[in-house]
């Protein structure tokens, strides 16, 4: 299957759109044997390059099977349809995609607009498909027009090159701001202007949380992006050993310092400073040990009392690292 960067970066954000209803109730009694395509397909490792040899060798039945599952009312002519439409065709709905940039997918020989523009920013098509999910279907398909690209519009009106527009913040609102409040002469109904307004609100809140979110991660500390590094490299159980094993180092290493101060360097003195640090290592490491066999009020505790040594920073960074931790 195709695995370019920005096309799995869209299906993975177009798999969250909620399907209608009605939608899945259609596919279903062809979804069982679409499945079945649809694994040897990605068994095969199939690509917009060679998906129409694949399509080429299946069977009349299954063929018939993908016309029904995608929705198509012609039959699939495998002679007509492009490399693209090839691929769609053996897709689900969210996997679809505008490859050659041209303004819509091709599905068979079907031609449509993707339900989330393909030129907008992982930022915004987040909340956009959060607040498209908070619709019913009608204030959807109502809502979905604030994304239709005017340009695509003019190179088929006077046939001209196609130059995609960018579905950014700043396009969307303006679309926003005409819908509700229209200029010129323009008119919008109120269920319209009802459904735009429903959407708005809940994009905004997403929107606005997501950038504030984004904002206090750029302005984390160098030490709390290791801390978070290692956590996410190693996981909780490692890194809460390694963690340990540090406390223990630097306790072994405080204590070795003390006895080198007291008993100086003689070769009598650091054979016993190594038999002393030896029996104090052991000694931590059955701590530590019997630690684990706590009820979980103490491991509570234990946790706490990590939390309270991690939080060793000053200031913003102090309260910064604190709340990761307690989330």
């Amino acid at each position: 299957m195709e695995t370019g960067t920005q096309y799995q970066s869209y299906i993975n954000a177009s798999k969250n759109l909620h399907v209608f209803e009605g939608r899945s109730s259609y596919q279903a009694p062809y979804a069982d044997k679409f499945e079945k395509i649809y694994e040897r397909a990605n068994e095969e490792n199939i690509k917009v390059s060679n998906a129409k040899i694949f399509l080429e060798e299946l069977s009349q039945v299954e063929i018939n099977t993908l016309q029904k599952y995608t929705g198509l009312v012609d039959t699939i002519n495998l002679s007509q349809i492009s490399d693209e439409g090839a691929y769609n065709l053996l897709m689900h709905d969210y996997e679809q995609y505008d490859f050659n940039s041209d303004g819509v997918a091709e599905v068979g020989e079907g031609r449509m607009i993707l339900p989330i523009p393909k030129t907008m920013p992982s930022g915004v098509r987040d909340a956009y498909i959060t607040a498209l999910n908070s619709l019913n279907g009608e204030e959807r398909l109502m809502v979905t027009t604030l994304t239709f690209d005017i340009n695509h519009l003019k190179s088929v009106l006077y046939d001209t090159p196609y130059v995609p527009s960018v579905i950014d913040y700043e396009y969307l609102s303006k679309n926003v701001e005409q819908a509700l409040n229209p200029s010129q002469g323009g008119y919008s109904a109120p269920v319209f202007k009802e459904a735009v307004q429903k959407f708005w609100d809940v994009f905004q809140s997403v929107y606005e949380g997501s950038t504030e979110i984004k904002e206090k991660e750029e302005s984390r500390s160098p030490e709390i992006e290791k801390f978070l590094k290692d956590l996410r490299e190693k996981g909780a159980s490692q890194f809460l050993a390694d963690f340990n094993q540090e406390k223990i180092d630097a306790k072994v290493e405080e204590y070795r310092q003390k006895l080198l101060d007291e008993l100086g360097i003689s070769p009598e003195a650091m054979a016993q400073i190594d038999e002393m640090v030896n029996t104090y290592r052991k000694q931590l490491l059955e701590e530590l040990e019997a630690s684990l066999d706590k009820d979980d009020k103490e491991i509570t505790i234990s946790k706490q009392a990590m939390i309270q040594t991690l939080l060793n920073l000053k200031g913003n960074e102090k309260s910064e690292l604190e709340r990761l931790l307690q989330n």
